[in-house]
């Protein structure tokens, strides 16, 4: 009797575990406090499913068009700095050498005064300096000597003369007078007598006096 009770006991103990082993513990989901308990399962599972699914937004697209436009605006930019810079570094034009004689004019007038430079006052050497300096930018020396003797300047013959050559008066031993020579055979000089005039070159004073023409430009 004791061996069967103990069998008994071993089949009951056998279909315990069986029963135990096969048995699975629920699923605990979260807590909902609109419902005031636990989610069921079916329904968690359906959030979750829908999560994984992928239904959540997608990032959003970097937007390149404000990078496109700065970099636009960056080549306008130095297309502008560049085209400034080109202009800025084109020469001046040369002075048309018509418009000699209009720059020279504004001496016509001045008084004579030996040694001077001026609007007002000058000599002709002096005349000649500055509108050389002003004009065409050459420095010459205040001397008119000195001006026909000067090594960068080249002989001109009478026939040759152009607007702005120089021509000198004196005699054969020296030199004492300079004149800037014009279109229409005429010259614009530092009279002793008269200050800054025009007159011509077969002036009956100075045509004989004339000695020889130099080009410095």
């Amino acid at each position: 009797m004791s061996i069967q009770r103990a069998i008994t006991f071993i089949s009951a103990a056998a279909v315990a575990v069986t029963l135990l082993c096969s048995c699975t513990f629920p699923t605990r989901t979260g807590y909902d406090r609109s419902i005031g308990g636990y989610k069921p399962v079916a329904q968690a599972n359906n959030g979750a499913a829908s999560t994984e699914s992928g239904t959540a937004a997608a990032p959003a697209t970097p937007q390149a068009a404000p990078f496109a436009s700065e970099a636009a605006q960056s080549r306008t930019s130095a297309g502008n700095v560049k085209a400034a810079a080109t202009q800025k570094s084109k020469p001046e034009p040369p002075k048309s050498r018509g418009g000699l004689e209009q720059y020279a004019n504004a001496w016509l007038g001045a008084k004579y005064e030996y040694g001077a430079a001026s609007k007002k006052k000058t000599d002709c050497s002096g005349f000649v300096m500055q509108v050389y300096k002003g004009y065409y930018n050459i420095a010459l020396d205040h001397n008119a000597s000195k001006m026909y003797k000067d090594p960068r300047g080249s002989k001109v013959s009478r026939g040759s003369l152009k607007e702005g050559d120089l021509i000198f008066f004196g005699s054969f031993w020296s030199i004492d007078h300079v004149g800037i020579y014009l279109n229409g055979d005429r010259f614009i000089h530092a009279s002793s007598s008269k200050g800054v005039i025009i007159s011509p070159m077969n002036d009956k004073y100075w045509s004989p006096k004339y000695q020889g023409g130099r080009r410095f430009k």
